[in-house]
């Protein structure tokens, strides 16, 4: 990503703080399917999870949480939700960093069990897609799992027509052929993909690429996946975040907040 354009693309999600954390307090439907998909697929044996684009750190904190022997590691190219990340969530397990992941000069170092993207890949510019696979093929172990979730080409196209405000600096289309691809790339094979229906049909797809498909129990010795309950997330913001920073006390978060309390999101 040239530098003009990353300057952009930062300040962009620097300025998004207050809706992620909206997402992560009245629990946004595509989030939490996206971590509920992840957490059933990555092995239970996992033992290091890097989560690209983890926002303001909610996705990386329910993995640590249901993974509590894996180390893992939430990146941003923000630094502002990088340090909001920090300021809301920690655990033995669970470190922050800033990284541009289609930087030439990204590295970490060191290859993870499991690496998530949830809302990503679509952000990534078609012309450097090449690069960033370059970088994914580095950090993914030898028997590693790639999970992928975003909106389906029908959404992308739905966006442009209808609410083109609703699209981010860069948001590409995403086909199963590019999945198919990324998976050619990765020397491994394209498990799982199939559509969602978040708020209208087929809007959001989940993926799964993996160089060793195994014959086993779903995800965490098979059980269910599991978030943080919606009463301990608006505790959370309570205590770590100034009243002027909590949406909870907009009339209509909290309407829908008591609305929707004792739904699963």
């Amino acid at each position: 990503m040239q530098q003009e354009q990353r300057e952009i693309v930062e300040a962009f999600y620097d300025g998004f703080q207050q809706q992620l954390i909206k997402d992560y307090l009245l629990g946004n439907p595509r989030i939490v399917a996206a971590i509920r998909f992840m957490q059933e697929h990555i092995r239970a044996e996992c033992t290091s999870i890097l989560d690209i684009g983890c926002g303001m750190g909610w996705s990386s904190y329910e993995f640590a949480r249901f993974f509590p022997g894996a180390a893992v590691l939430g990146v941003d190219i923000s630094s502002g939700l990088i340090r909001l990340a920090g300021r809301m969530f920690s655990g033995a397990n669970l470190a922050y960093t800033k990284e541009d992941v289609t930087s030439a000069s990204f590295s970490l170092g060191q290859p993870f069990d499991a690496i998530t993207l949830i809302d990503v890949y679509e952000h990534i510019p078609v012309s450097e897609r090449s690069g960033f696979h370059h970088h994914l093929n580095r950090l993914l172990s030898s028997d590693g799992q790639l999970l992928i979730a975003t909106p389906t080409p029908l959404h992308q196209q739905w966006l442009r027509e209808h609410a083109p405000e609703g699209l981010q600096p860069v948001d590409e289309d995403v086909t199963l052929e590019d999945m198919q691809a990324l998976a050619l790339a990765l020397g491994g094979q394209l498990t799982v993909y199939h559509y969602h229906s978040i708020w209208n049909t087929n809007d959001y797809f989940h993926a799964l690429i993996e160089r060793q498909p195994k014959y086993q129990k779903l995800g965490r010795a098979g059980k269910p996946a599991r978030l943080t309950p919606k009463f301990w997330r608006l505790l959370r913001t309570l205590r770590r975040l100034s009243w002027r920073n909590n949406p909870i006390f907009e009339p209509d978060n909290l309407k829908y907040f008591l609305k929707t309390f004792f739904s699963t999101q």
